[in-house]
């Protein structure tokens, strides 16, 4: 899903799909695989959410995006 006011991400930048804070790949980043898909994370609460109900955060984005 795309979101209009999606910040535009450079190369190793992923955008946490709880909170939407750009998160940078690398040694210590979250993550979480899901469906064949990496998505990084701010913070182990921000992963948490996501593990609890990832479908919400895939079709509604990120908390503020919509």
């Amino acid at each position: 899903m795309e979101h209009q006011d999606q910040p535009a991400l450079g190369p190793g930048e992923h955008m946490d799909p709880v909170c939407g804070m750009t998160v940078e790949e690398g040694q210590g980043a979250i993550t979480l695989d899901y469906k064949d898909t990496t998505y990084y994370f701010c913070s182990r609460g921000c992963q948490r959410a996501f593990e609890k109900d990832p479908e919400k955060y895939l079709r509604e984005g990120p908390s503020g995006m919509s």
